[in-house]
């Protein structure tokens, strides 16, 4: 069960998709978010999705910090191997002014190694939130090898709202399978667990590096 969920908890730093059409998709198909858990301010859904056993989970936090803040950490991906543990490698391949295009690779202690292409933009919303979303894309560079489980199917989103001056609510939604021979109930399980790692460990990060720019 560890090595299953250090692998989610690398992928759940990471993916996500239009999230809004899928909400809308499933709730017209019945689906509703089921409350699973609440700690400290954390509240953590799930629910079915259609046409798989896998479940979509969400969260909510409100935590110190900014938009900006946020958005530079999630789009320094360079930098992802140093602030997420099992992050191994990262590679931009393409970059503009709202999207990046990487590759990247997990290394998680006794589970196969998985790698995964990447796109991710940065949605300013009418609100003044902005969402953080990414689709998986292909490309040539990097084959498909035995050496790595190719991850494809992973979608989600970051919806960043700023609710005070130094206070962001972060709204997070998941669906992403890991591929490999895992069972699906494990799956789900490790799922749960790590996606309040993941929202923690961005709000560490947030703070670090402010604590470093005013050394």
């Amino acid at each position: 069960m560890h090595k299953i969920l250090l692998i989610f908890m690398v992928f759940l730093q990471f993916f996500s998709v239009f999230a809004n059409e899928s909400d809308k998709k499933n709730e017209k198909k019945g689906a509703k978010w089921e409350f699973v858990s609440e700690k400290n301010g954390l509240k953590l859904y799930e629910r079915d999705h259609e046409g798989s056993e896998i479940k979509e989970v969400k969260a909510v936090v409100t935590y110190q910090g900014t938009i900006q803040e946020a958005v530079d950490v999630m789009f320094d991906r360079l930098k992802h191997p140093e602030i997420f543990k099992y992050i191994s490698y990262s590679d931009v391949l393409k970059k503009n002014d709202k999207c990046d295009w990487s590759y990247n690779r997990i290394s998680a202690p006794v589970a196969s190694d998985r790698d995964y292409y990447v796109k991710s933009c940065r949605v300013d919303n009418k609100d003044g939130s902005v969402s953080i979303t990414w689709v998986p894309f292909d490309d040539p560079k990097y084959p498909v090898t035995d050496k790595y489980v190719r991850v494809t199917v992973n979608q989600g989103f970051y919806k960043f709202t700023q609710v005070e001056p130094d206070k962001i609510r972060v709204d997070y939604y998941i669906y992403n399978d890991p591929g490999g021979s895992l069972p699906v109930f494990v799956k789900n399980i490790a799922s749960r667990q790590a996606v309040p790692d993941t929202l923690w460990t961005l709000h560490k990060e947030i703070m670090k590096r402010r604590a470093a720019s005013k050394k």
